[in-house]
Formats: structure tokens, sequence, C-alpha cells
């Protein structure tokens, strides 16, 4: 179901008018579920098509009848044009800005001239600090109803800047407006977004140093907190890819690596060392290490690693297709 335009249309409905999606039909495609009104103390349950509208034609294909229940059409702000067309062929609607049209057996509900709000900006490009926001939002579901100060030290990230974030978010639709209803609405497509951006604008930000060690990554002992990634962390969450290049996140200072694993600086070494860009209070779960590791992967350009990405997308992410 289209989750931004339901919720769009009931936050905009007078308090009069009480709504909530009662039942969602899973099947893929279908876009339907089930809507609750009360009024004046009355349930009335309606079937719901969410669709966006802009012709008439898209009008013409809707059911007049299911189960023997009057649907209901939930969509983007109608036109006066297609208003009026809703009106004649007894179409039951409610638009996202709050205009609305619902007649049933004892129900006669009309609200008319609501105008849409207008447009804001939206950004078009995602930057670092979003990049970081996004990732502790992704990596703790509960993180985005938290206060602000807490997602700041769990992204690892000013106050400013989660504010930035946040209205990055609503303004492209990825979160309702309202603060009660706070949730990602399409954690796929942000996911997928985030790794599309990881390579060109977060990774070349990460203070990172490649190193050739004369051990192999298994024999090289972690501290507490540090984290393997990329190709290391393909094969632990895969066992299916022998890695070439390791990749260890860790807090410690960059030069303290090179001593306890009596590495040397190499452009082409088999060991990278990199500081972490999230908070230390962040816990990654298996969602997240399998993103970093997937993001790292796809920046790799290496067809092997792309394979290896397409698996671990296919266990954890399960996004359609990768960028």
């Amino acid at each position: 179901m289209t989750e931004d335009l339901l919720t769009n249309a009931i936050d905009n409905l007078p308090k009069e008018l009480q709504a909530r999606l009662i039942a969602r039909h899973t099947s893929q495609g279908s876009g339907d579920g089930e809507l609750e009104i009360t009024f004046n103390g009355q349930a009335y349950a309606f079937h719901v098509e969410c669709k966006l509208i802009h012709r008439k034609e898209s009008l013409q294909h809707l059911p007049s009848q299911h189960n023997g229940n009057m649907p209901l059409l939930v969509c983007n702000p109608l036109s006066d044009f297609l208003r009026d067309y809703c009106h004649q062929q007894n179409i039951n609607y409610i638009d996202e800005a709050g205009n609305a049209r619902i007649v049933d057996s004892g129900l006669y509900i009309l609200l008319q001239g609501n105008k849409p709000a207008p447009q804001k900006h939206r950004a078009s490009t995602i930057s670092i600090g979003i990049m970081k926001c996004l990732f502790a939002l992704l990596a703790d579901n509960d993180l985005l109803t938290r206060p602000y100060s807490e997602i700041a030290q769990k992204a690892d990230i000013s106050l400013g800047m989660v504010s930035k974030a946040i209205n990055y978010l609503i303004d492209n639709k990825h979160i309702p407006e309202k603060k009660s209803n706070r949730r990602l609405l399409d954690k796929q497509a942000l996911t997928y977004q985030w790794l599309a951006s990881y390579h060109t604008t977060l990774r070349p930000k990460l203070k990172m140093l490649r190193l050739n060690s004369p051990q192999n990554w298994a024999e090289l002992e972690l501290q507490a907190g540090e984290l393997w990634s990329g190709e290391v962390a393909a094969s632990k969450l895969t066992d299916y890819l022998t890695p070439e290049h390791w990749l260890l996140f860790t807090r410690l200072p960059l030069q303290q690596k090179i001593r306890q694993y009596r590495a040397r600086p190499a452009p082409d070494g088999n060991l990278t060392v990199a500081s972490p860009f999230w908070g230390e209070s962040l816990e990654l779960t298996p969602f997240a290490t399998a993103l970093l590791s997937t993001a790292e992967l796809l920046a790799s350009q290496d067809s092997r690693n792309q394979e290896v990405a397409e698996i671990i997308n296919d266990r954890y992410l399960h996004l359609k297709q990768l960028p």
C-alpha cells in the first residue's frame, strides 16, 4: 500500500472524523487494505484503493463494489474536474488535501475547498551528515522515535545535522511530517539510496590507512569495538568468499594498529584500517553489518565481490536489485 498517500490523507481529515487502517492486503502490487472511519460514534469499514490519479481514465477502472461494500479511493489532491467526475460516478474518495466524498448506508460526508499544501523544495543530493544519520536510522529501527540528542550520539553528528536530516526525510516523503507517526515509509528505497551514495559521498570522507600485513586477517587480534567489514564481513555472512582485501573499522589511533600488526603503509596493501563514521553507542545489527559490507563490496567494482553482494542482499537486505 502507498503508505504516504494514506498517511497524508488521514492526517488532513477534520478531527471529527477518526480514520485508521484495520487490515492490509499483502499481495504484491495490490495496494489494497481496509480502513475504518468513525463518525458520530458510528464505525464504517471501507475497502481502500491507494493510487495516484491524474486523468479521468484512471478513475474508470475503479470497482463500484467490493464484497458488497462501496470502496474508498485514497489519492493525491484531485482537480475540480476530477472531483466532479467522482461525484457523478458515485466514487468515494479521500485526497491528500483533505477533500472527501464518502457516501454509504446511513453516512454522507462531503469535504470541499481544501487546497494542497505548497510543495517544499526537495533536496536532490544527500550529504555526508545525512548519510551518517540515515545509517543509524537503518541500523536501529526505533531510533527515529527517540530524542534528537540520542540520534546525534548514535550517528556521530551534531543536533543541527539531525534536524537537517529529518527535514530532508520529510521533504522527500521518506517519513511522515507528524512526529507521533515517525517511521521509515519505505526502508528498501532508503537502503538503495544509501548504497548508491556510499562510494561517492561517504567513503571518500572516511579516515583510512592502507597497510601491508605479514599476517592473515584471521590471525589478527581485535580489540573491543573493532569490526571487520567488506570482504571479511562478507565471508562471515555467506561462507562463500575468501577475502583478498581486509577492511577493519577501529576507534584506536591508526598508527597504534600499525605497531600492533607490525604492518607498513602500502598503497596496494592487503589491509585497510579506518575510523568508524557512526557513534560508539550505536549497536550494529546483522542488517547494518550486511549493509556496510555490501556498500564496500559494490565500491570495489569487482565482479567477484558483486556476486557476493547479491548473496548478502538476498539473505539480509532484500532489495529488488542493487545499485
